[in-house]
């Protein structure tokens, strides 16, 4: 959303185009929908409902022998059919790579997909946008799977601070996209505005339908007053999704190894994730990629109430370690107080908030700090961008 293909996101370029035929492991098939892009937003389909024309014969897994069905029709075979040799003679094997990366986040987008009763094809939009890394960040600012902007992502309530940047969480991130997509959809009745708002924003596509009343999507990419990247960004979007959901017959590898199971801890402290790692024996890389959401290797503190994912086969270690109030889950340097210093100077010395420092030591005076007095500082590793 805050970039594209054609203006050099943080990611390799045609890179973005893969991954999504995972998802037709947990995917229904559907045929053609022509209701989905008609320009009368009602027949959007209600949450929880199938696109009318479901055909139970089709094999599920669309890789070789299937008919080509899609919920959101290709209206020009020959341009679409030119992105699409175009994808294949690039990058062939980063589309790989992101197709085995899409893994852990089928099962969350597609659960979404269906509860809304929405085109199953923007389950591709995340490699479109990000490759699937939960962590991509975009020159602009964009951020996660879905590449959120912040004034995007605010209004649908994801939590963006000091601890957490909420875009970068699948779940929530997911429900606000889509979200999104609804809206623009509600907004202009058709799937291809719907998008080319994704990419471009709507303010800027409803300024340029005022000024050319009457004109969808293809009408205004032939007249060329689309931005550039906006005009490129649909057809692309299709011939991905043409070419990810019938994956194999264009000679993509499909690995059906089930996606990872989580189990969900309520924390009560800051944890320190390495120091958790060691103690329970839970990959510190698990860790990490199960809650891409945090800005440190430190979890926030209880008043957020968060809930740390972990890899499943290790829920009861982690429980067991976090349960054990002699160990430390959290590494501390010590800071003896000298003429001069403040809590807001150590917060910046230190790169940790002052409400931190305070909750670690309540008996420190933050206006009579005694000279030579020890003060224990939390440290709080950054994590890599990766």
């Amino acid at each position: 959303m805050g970039g594209h293909l054609l203006r050099g996101k943080a990611l390799t370029a045609l890179g973005r185009l893969a991954a999504a035929a995972l998802f037709l492991s947990a995917l229904t098939p559907v045929v053609r929908a022509a209701a989905l892009s008609s320009p009368d937003a009602s027949s959007l389909p209600p949450a929880g409902v199938e696109p009318d024309g479901q055909d139970d014969a089709l094999p599920p897994l669309q890789g070789h022998e299937a008919a080509e069905v899609f919920t959101i029709a290709i209206p020009d075979e020959d341009l679409i059919g030119r992105y699409v040799d175009g994808l294949l003679a690039s990058r062939r094997e980063w589309l790989q790579q992101c197709l085995d990366r899409s893994a852990r986040y089928r099962a969350v987008i597609s659960k979404a997909l269906s509860e809304k009763g929405l085109p199953r094809e923007l389950a591709f939009l995340p490699a479109i946008e990000s490759g699937f890394q939960a962590r991509a960040v975009s020159p602009r600012g964009a951020a996660g799977l879905w590449q959120l902007m912040r004034n995007t992502a605010s209004p649908y309530g994801l939590r963006m601070d000091l601890w957490l940047d909420e875009r970068r969480d699948v779940e929530k991130a997911t429900d606000a996209s889509l979200a999104k997509l609804v809206e623009n959809y509600s907004i202009y009745g058709d799937w291809y505005l719907a998008l080319a708002a994704y990419n471009c924003g709507v303010g800027k596509l409803s300024s340029i339908l005022r000024r050319n009343p009457g004109s969808d999507y293809w009408a205004l990419r032939k007249k060329g007053v689309l931005p550039r990247e906006t005009a490129a960004f649909v057809p692309q979007f299709l011939a991905a999704a043409r070419i990810l959901g019938h994956a194999g017959r264009y000679g993509l590898d499909l690995a059906w190894d089930p996606p990872p199971q989580w189990s969900e801890i309520a924390l009560e402290r800051c944890v320190d994730l390495r120091i958790l790692s060691r103690a329970s024996g839970a990959p510190l890389d698990s860790l990490l990629a199960g809650n891409p959401a945090l800005n440190f290797m430190v979890t926030p503190p209880a008043t957020y109430g968060y809930k740390l994912k972990v890899p499943a086969d290790f829920g009861d270690a982690v429980e067991a370690a976090l349960a054990g109030p002699q160990m430390p889950l959290l590494e501390f340097r010590v800071h003896e107080v000298a003429e001069g210093d403040t809590l807001f100077g150590m917060s910046l010395r230190y790169k940790v908030s002052v409400p931190m420092i305070q909750e670690f030591n309540p008996s420190v005076n933050p206006k009579r700090l005694r000279i030579g007095a020890k003060v224990l500082i939390p440290v709080i590793p950054p994590r890599s961008s990766g």
